[in-house]
């Protein structure tokens, strides 16, 4: 009898615990979901530093490229899977494009990848952010 009670009683904990899983994995979602969350949440975080430190800059002249901007922490000029320097357009006067390839849709995780601000909203793939250096930033 205290044999068939054991079984039983470790059938329903290993019951609870796949349950536990399963549910965790449904409102979390899988783990390679959740690096592409953070994957995005670092190229956001990477952009918007970026342009914190070319807004500083205003009042110099704009780097040609990324690569004339000293990389030291905090500042990361790559994405951090794909290992490639964000793109940055330079356009007229102070006006400058970056852009960087998303791996998810901000709106589709808007519960768990809070955007500082709805200027930093994405769609999955590439795309562009349009700034001006001497403009108040969107952050």
């Amino acid at each position: 009898m205290a044999g068939h009670r054991d079984v039983a009683l470790a059938l329903g904990a290993a019951a609870v615990v796949v349950a536990v899983l399963a549910f965790g994995f449904h409102v979390l979602g899988p783990p390679r979901d959740q690096r592409a969350i953070n994957a995005d949440e670092r190229r956001v975080s990477d952009l918007r530093t970026i342009a914190q430190i070319l807004q500083a800059r205003q009042d110099t002249q704009l780097p040609a490229t990324l690569a004339e901007l000293a990389p030291a922490p905090p500042l990361h000029l790559r994405d951090p899977l794909l290992n490639t320097l964000y793109e940055y357009h330079l356009k007229t006067g102070t006006s400058y494009e970056l852009c960087a390839t998303f791996e998810t849709a901000s709106a589709e995780s808007d519960s768990e990848f809070q955007q500082p601000s709805p200027f930093w909203r994405h769609l999955k793939g590439r795309q562009c952010f349009e700034l001006d250096a001497a403009k108040i930033p969107p952050w």
